[in-house]
């Protein structure tokens, strides 16, 4: 009996059947832009996943039922390594674009003008990078280092202050 166990197993192990649901097959070369090219079921999820809260159907498992394919298999194209580059790619691209920024930047300005006082410091933060920058320079030299005109200067500027303001008040 046991002179014919690896003939009996190699008899059961001539075909392999490998589930091919959403597992990789179908990926092409394309020679022009010389990158592998993902599938157009994948392409579609893609998309699909991009569209945001816009998207119709809803959820993962009605567009797995639209397209034909088990929601599984969605599972596991998105943990596929290629697709998830690809999703961080394009979403990255989506999410800078102009329009997308200032549709954000025109929300938080009309509830910083409403007077949500967090929205109006992230809008004051995001304005600031476009607002000139003002350099102060601010000279601490010590009276013992002024020469006598320096000095002469500097005495007669801080009297002419103190008039003013004295006049003012």
């Amino acid at each position: 009996m046991w002179d014919r166990l690896p003939l009996q197993v190699s008899e059961l192990c001539t075909e392999v059947h490998v589930p091919t649901n959403g597992g990789g097959n179908g990926w092409t070369w394309d020679e022009e832009a010389g990158e592998r090219v993902m599938p157009p079921m994948w392409q579609n999820l893609l998309e699909w996943f991009l569209k945001g809260p816009d998207r119709d159907p809803r959820t993962q498992k009605e567009w797995a039922a639209e397209q034909g394919c088990h929601e599984d298999s969605v599972r596991r194209i998105k943990r596929d390594v290629r697709f998830a580059r690809e999703w961080d790619r394009r979403a990255a691209e989506l999410n800078i674009h102009p329009e997308r920024t200032q549709s954000v930047i025109d929300s938080l300005h009309q509830q910083a003008v409403g007077g949500s006082v967090q929205a109006a410091s992230l809008y004051l933060q995001y304005v600031e990078k476009f607002t000139p920058k003002r350099k102060v320079v601010v000279d601490e030299r010590e009276a013992s280092g002024l020469s006598d005109g320096e000095l002469a200067d500097e005495l007669e500027a801080q009297v002419l202050h103190l008039r003013v303001v004295d006049d003012v008040g």
